[in-house]
């Protein structure tokens, strides 16, 4: 029996496939920072954790800064961004 196709697809292509990219990294979630004069603390991946603590995937928490949080992931930094509320006041 013959393969049914996608009569909207030109006769030479393949049906579309998903792709996943190999190696692909996935950035850790950054849900909440807390500062205080005696510790940083920031909640990441729904855990809470300091400067210098290691993460479940292997970053290594570098810094804590309020808005974003340093990691070191696979030998690079990167920043984890604490994205501001969209809700607006009402008036």
């Amino acid at each position: 029996m013959a393969e049914l196709r996608d009569p909207t697809l030109p006769g030479n292509l393949p049906a579309a496939q998903a792709m996943e990219m190999p190696n692909a990294e996935t950035l850790p979630s950054l849900t909440a920072i807390w500062i205080s004069a005696a510790r940083r603390r920031a909640t990441i991946n729904g855990v809470t954790v300091g400067n210098g603590q290691t993460l479940e995937d292997g970053s290594r928490v570098v810094q804590i800064k309020p808005g974003y949080v340093l990691i070191r992931q696979n030998g690079v930094n990167k920043k984890l961004y604490l994205v501001p509320s969209v809700k607006k006041p009402v008036k």
